[in-house]
């Protein structure tokens, strides 16, 4: 289960890496115009920024916390759930598919990784 596990981080980390810079830099691309007006430049830019830093809290290993890699799971998983809420106000179903898989496995991984649970 464990490697599982490692492949999962990776491939989700990569996903978001790619994904945050790409939100990052084109951000104009994300969205359409109704919903580039609904947040304004500096949140979609930090929201790409947040991406990629829990995308890296994922794979990178921390000395402070017991489960950093759980966390930073979760908060992708938060992460990608609040941007399928965002883009089904302003767009259709077949669009929320690229962040519900990626949220479900972020939240599988989390769960799976967390301290308390069996793996």
């Amino acid at each position: 289960m464990n490697i599982l596990l490692w492949v999962l981080q990776i491939l989700l980390a990569l996903w978001n890496i790619i994904g945050g810079f790409f939100v990052v830099n084109n951000y104009q691309k994300v969205a359409t115009e109704s919903a580039l007006n609904a947040l304004p430049r500096p949140a979609w830019i930090t929201l790409g920024a947040l991406q990629i830093l829990l995308a890296l809290g994922m794979v990178l290993p921390g000395r402070k916390f017991r489960k950093p890699n759980s966390i930073a799971a979760a908060c992708l998983a938060v992460l990608s759930l609040l941007g399928i809420a965002l883009y089904s106000q302003y767009a259709g179903f077949p669009g929320m598919l690229w962040g519900v898989i990626p949220a479900i496995l972020a939240a599988f991984v989390a769960y799976k990784g967390w301290p308390d649970s069996k793996s």
